[in-house]
């Protein structure tokens, strides 16, 4: 009998470096993926890598950088560690075969984004950065024999046993539930942009992590911190939508309204490199008031900085040397989640949490631009080395769980997450009120009365839809990605530092 092994479930960076971290100990693990190894956000990251590498840097600064941009919130031992152990991840990343770009020296090209003090962004192919990132890790750990991939499957339970985790309820696609026992779990399954109707975020992010640690009883944290990236391409009807790196930006393009005028200046002195959630409200306003637009044609070599995003362009006819780019704020990036402490443990012994799905302590109020990856690679590393004692817990019998049949009801339910979607993105988006938050609550109750039992994804979004609504209504202030009409800033604020 093949003794229970840890089970993760998620294959983006957070998800593939704890089952490397594991296996390089000797340490055998379940990988479990809804998908495949290349359908995650991490893949999609285009911005890179925050770290600091780069000549006049430390990682001091780097972490003063982050705490400004967390806006009172984030927990400074979290981002300590995520800075001061950043660097060691990098030099690993590069061992295991990652590329990074490199000026014509050979050194690591360091690029900026807003909020950054410093050029401290390294990439690896221009803008494909969690592409290329993701490929080498899937290699190496797809390629290890103590780890072993589960496609196309999805995690519907966490089961207990004496106050503990005990494993998962796997369900595959179009088949029928199983149970994978383990003493330790790790959720790595990133975020909830699919509860809006504009998201960066890839098909997958629909919020399960928090769904199903909630029903666990585990503790969440800090849900109203949702981060709208300020410049996803406007399309009509198109979700997800194509992200407009914030290295462009970085990069000289700048943020004009239907008159030419660079409105974000009106807002923050730093302009386009404002925090993302500043330079969001500004980008909606102008959008509500006749249209906003990114113009990058001062960028010379805007092709070969950005090759995926010119690419991406050409195929809705544009061209950023050319045209003005249409832009609006998308869903991006959840600060909060699963509690955790600094070596991703949850509430509920056994389980621990990675990347976007955990709430670590690093962003705070609101995610400085490229740590996301970073984090992922840090508290990763921290996971698996504390899931060792855990691996070593004596066999237990293997607990029961009720069969479960893939039984599609939720394809008669696409109706209700397309109201749900735009229901989050009006109500309880880049700005809310607390008619919008009540207005909201109201109509997500009546889309869950409305929604059958057996259509479970489509009630754990509703589920996890209400719980960021209620946690919005509840914290009456504005910070960071959180920002209430009703309860507008003091007047010395980030803005006007």
């Amino acid at each position: 009998m093949i003794p229970p092994r840890p089970v993760i479930v998620g294959t983006g960076i957070a998800g593939l470096w704890t089952a490397w971290r594991l296996a390089s100990e000797g340490r055998a693990t379940v990988l479990v993926t809804k998908e495949s190894l290349a359908d995650s956000a991490s893949a999609w990251a285009q911005g890179g890598i925050a770290v600091a590498l780069g000549p006049g840097d430390s990682p001091s600064q780097h972490a003063a950088d982050t705490l400004a941009a967390g806006d009172g919130l984030a927990d400074p031992e979290a981002v300590r560690i995520l800075t001061s152990e950043g660097p060691q991840r990098i030099y690993e990343l590069l061992a295991l075969g990652a590329r990074f770009d490199r000026g014509s020296d050979g050194r690591l090209r360091f690029g900026l984004e807003a909020a950054h003090t410093r050029p401290r962004i390294i990439h690896s192919g221009g803008d494909r950065t969690g592409a290329a990132l993701i490929g080498c890790l899937a290699h190496v750990v797809g390629a290890h024999r103590l780890v072993e991939l589960i496609e196309h499957t999805e995690v519907t339970r966490l089961l207990e046993q004496n106050g503990r985790v005990a494993g998962v309820v796997a369900l595959p696609h179009g088949g029928e539930s199983y149970v994978i026992p383990s003493p330790a779990v790790v959720l790595a399954t990133g975020g909830v942009g699919q509860l809006y109707a504009v998201t960066t975020n890839p098909k997958v992010a629909t919020a399960d992590g928090w769904a199903v640690a909630h029903r666990a009883g585990v503790q969440l944290r800090d849900l109203e911190f949702l981060q709208f990236h300020p410049t996803a391409l406007k399309l009509p009807a198109v979700n997800p939508a194509p992200l407009i790196s914030e290295a462009v930006r970085g990069a000289g393009a700048l943020l004009v309204d239907r008159e030419g005028r660079r409105f974000a200046l009106d807002v923050d002195a730093r302009g386009e490199l404002a925090p993302r959630d500043i330079v969001a409200r500004a980008v909606a306003a102008a959008d509500a008031a006749g249209g906003a637009w990114l113009d990058a044609r001062r960028i010379d070599d805007f092709p070969t900085l950005f090759p995926g995003i010119t690419a991406m362009l050409a195929l809705h006819g544009l061209d950023a040397a050319r045209d003005l780019l249409p832009v609006a704020p998308a869903l991006h990036y959840a600060m909060g989640g699963i509690q955790t402490d600094l070596e991703g443990r949850a509430s509920l012994s056994g389980l621990w949490a990675v990347g976007e799905v955990a709430s670590t302590g690093v962003h705070g109020a609101n995610r400085l631009a490229s740590n996301s990856l970073l984090e992922g690679l840090v508290f990763a590393h921290r996971a698996g080395g504390s899931i060792s004692s855990a691996v070593e817990t004596p066999d237990a019998a293997t607990p029961e769980a009720a069969a479960e049949r893939d039984s599609g009801a939720d394809d008669s339910c696409g109706g209700i997450r397309q109201e749900m979607r735009e229901l989050m993105t009006a109500n309880v988006g880049v700005q809310r009120s607390e008619t919008s938050l009540l207005h909201a609550e109201r109509e997500l109750e009546r889309l869950t009365g409305a929604t059958p039992v057996t259509a479970w994804r489509t009630r754990n979004q509703l589920l996890v839809a209400r719980l960021i609504t209620q946690a919005a209504r509840r914290r009456r202030e504005s910070r960071g990605g959180h920002r209430r009409l009703d309860y507008p800033p003091p007047a010395f604020t980030r803005e006007s530092a």
